[in-house]
């Protein structure tokens, strides 16, 4: 007859057990954040957000308002792929004066280190850190946040023509908001670098140049309000000028919608060797130059 030998069961004390159980998940945890992180080949946000604004003049906190735009929403605005750029601006009761757009979005700054991050400076990424610094100023501001790409295939309308497609922008918003008065087309100058750069106090600035065309009836208007703009700064950076681009005639496109209004300018701030970084801290300049020029005009902001 056989016998049958009972096997003792094993009993696991249950503080060994628990502690078991917290180490396993401590682990899944540790796990998941590098698997989480390896996706989005990026670091962590103070990390990120620290290299945005390093070595910058400390104007753009790192505060709930401030890193909504310059943090939260990167991440839907400059992906890999920018026809999935999804551009976010607040839909809240706003009296703008100034509209922010960029006819040419695909243009880009410098990656330099930001390449670890897989994120690419395009040009909007200035029109957004702009917004913030006139926010700081109390100057309210709306940013473009649709697509010039795809204005440009639902109207058949050709890049080289994209001024087209963000002029119909212009339009659209000015509908929205009434109070808008003064339109920047923020772009990225396609220099060497030693003459889109300047040094101040032992930093790199990114320069800034006015263009005005001077094919649109607006243009004598647009090169007042240009001057009137570059006086300012000169006075604050004169280093930071690099003063203003008549352009007009064969070659050019001489109109640049400058004859939406007679306070319309193309803005270029730096160029394709320039890093954020440097475009962060001439934005701070410019902000306060559209500040100082909206009080000598007894503007309301």
């Amino acid at each position: 007859m056989k016998q049958f030998i009972t096997k003792k069961k094993i009993k696991i004390p249950r503080i060994k057990l628990y502690s078991g159980i917290f180490l396993l998940l401590i682990i899944a945890f540790f796990l998941f954040n590098i698997f989480l992180k390896l996706i989005l080949n990026i670091t962590d946000e103070d990390k990120f957000y620290q290299v945005l604004i390093d070595n910058s003049t400390g104007n753009i906190s790192k505060s709930e308002n401030g890193s909504n735009i310059i943090y939260k929403n990167m991440f839907g605005i400059f992906p890999k792929q920018l026809d999935k750029m999804v551009m976010k601006e607040e839909k809240i009761d706003l009296n703008p004066i100034i509209y922010i757009y960029n006819t040419y979005q695909t243009d880009q700054y410098k990656s330099g280190y930001f390449n670890r991050y897989n994120v690419i400076p395009y040009v909007v990424w200035a029109s957004y850190i702009l917004k913030e610094n006139l926010s700081l100023n109390g100057i309210e501001s709306y940013v473009e946040e649709e697509k010039i790409v795809k204005i440009n295939q639902d109207e058949n309308i050709p890049y080289s023509n994209s001024y087209k497609s963000s002029k119909l922008l212009l339009e659209k918003r000015t509908k929205e908001y009434p109070s808008l008065k003064y339109y920047f087309d923020l772009q990225v100058s396609d220099y060497e670098r030693d003459i889109t750069t300047a040094k101040i106090d032992d930093k790199t600035y990114a320069k800034i140049l006015f263009v005005v065309g001077t094919d649109n009836p607006n243009y004598i208007a647009n090169e007042k309000f240009a001057s009137s703009l570059d006086t300012i700064l000169k006075k604050k950076a004169t280093a930071l000028s690099r003063g203003i681009s008549l352009r007009g005639g064969v070659g050019y496109q001489g109109v640049y919608n400058q004859d939406f209004s007679a306070y319309s300018l193309l803005i270029q701030v730096g160029g394709i060797y320039n890093t954020i970084d440097e475009v962060n801290r001439s934005i701070k300049v410019l902000a306060d130059v559209l500040k100082i020029y909206l009080e000598e005009n007894n503007e309301e902001k």
